[in-house]
């Protein structure tokens, strides 16, 4: 039997076909595709952000997925009959891959994956969080040690004691409570550095990021009204417990006798009025950091509580702007636009949306 030399030559191109479309990346992979999270999600022309969107997906709207490029998933759009078929772009976190794995289909894989970059850009800021609040912890550390150290443990002169062996015990634990206070010192100080630079190294990723991909500086107004909401909350808090510590702590000296300022008179002997001095001084010291501290945190307190409120008024006047009547096109059923892409004269390519009436 002889072969036509017409049919040795497409049984070539079959196979050569069949072999060649998986090592595109086509063929068999078709089967996979691409499915629309929620209603509005962007195909653009190119894999960049600034890109023109040629259409957008309704809720579980599919597409034909081809690769990977980047953030965004490569997709097929349809074209009209007889015109060729649209490559898009589509960012992956908008949409999910359903469909059999298959040959050219991306691996599910698990373990060592490069996150993309909304997923980076929500690490860097919790980076940056955690970096501000190590940093609060590491200077409230430094400055509890310090202020207890003068306050409770401050050794007076040597007159203040009923004899030598006592002055020579507050000196004793005088030193040990120093001893402690440089260890917390240092602690204090370790942690502060670290929380700097998380708080640096996160806000320097946040910035390209946000240089990169604008649209990652602008959350949504639901996620910006539950940050506001819980800011002011937090200063309500802040400039309650400040009011309590500044208030609670003159009240205390002003109004509790035995921290009063001694009378003479009032003691047998003179070692019990320099311990009563002393004991003054020492509350004197006490009143002064506890309404230093109150004061920060009240001011600290209201600061938030003013931006947070204002930030949820703001919010709540652009969704009342937003719900209010307007001029609105009133969609028709059943009808809606036509994306066309077509072949133009000089070998141009036309792209565009057809509204039906």
């Amino acid at each position: 039997m002889k072969l036509k030399p017409g049919l040795v030559g497409a049984g070539i191109m079959i196979l050569g076909a069949f072999f060649a479309a998986p090592a595109l990346g086509f063929g068999v992979a078709s089967a996979q595709q691409v499915r629309a999270l929620g209603s509005g999600a962007a195909v653009r022309l190119d894999p960049s952000d600034s890109s023109p969107v040629i259409a957008n997906l309704a809720a579980g709207a599919t597409l034909d997925w081809i690769g990977e490029s980047g953030p965004f998933h490569i997709v097929s759009i349809p074209g009209q009959p007889g015109e060729d078929d649209l490559i898009g772009y589509v960012l992956a976190a908008e949409v999910e891959i359903v469909g059999g794995l298959s040959a050219g289909a991306p691996p599910s894989a698990t373990g060592s994956v490069i996150p993309d970059i909304h997923a980076q850009y929500e690490r860097s800021r919790a980076r940056r969080s955690s970096g501000v609040n190590r940093s609060l912890w590491g200077g409230t550390l430094a400055v509890l040690a310090i202020a207890t150290t003068q306050v409770l443990f401050a050794a007076a002169d040597e007159d203040a004691y009923a004899d030598s062996a006592s002055h020579q015990a507050a000196v004793d634990r005088h030193s040990t409570a120093g001893t402690v206070r440089n260890v917390l010192l240092l602690s204090g100080a370790g942690l502060l550095t670290w929380g700097a630079a998380d708080y640096l190294l996160g806000s320097r990723d946040i910035e390209t990021m946000e240089g990169e991909l604008p649209t990652l500086a602008d959350p949504a107004l639901e996620v910006q009204y539950r940050d506001a909401s819980a800011r002011r909350g937090s200063g309500k808090r802040k400039f309650t417990l400040g009011a309590i510590m500044a208030g609670g702590s003159y009240a205390t000296v002003r109004w509790l006798p035995w921290l009063g300022a001694p009378d003479r008179a009032d003691y047998d002997t003179e070692w019990e009025y320099l311990s009563a001095v002393h004991r003054r001084d020492r509350t004197e010291t006490a009143n002064r950091w506890f309404i230093g501290v109150g004061s920060v945190l009240g001011v600290w307190g209201m600061v938030d509580w003013v931006l947070g409120a204002r930030k949820m008024s703001e919010i709540e006047a652009i969704s009342r702007v937003s719900a209010a009547p307007g001029l609105r096109r009133i969609p028709v059923a059943g009808v809606g636009p036509d994306l066309f892409v077509r072949r133009a004269p000089l070998g141009r390519t036309e792209i565009g949306l057809a509204w039906s009436r």
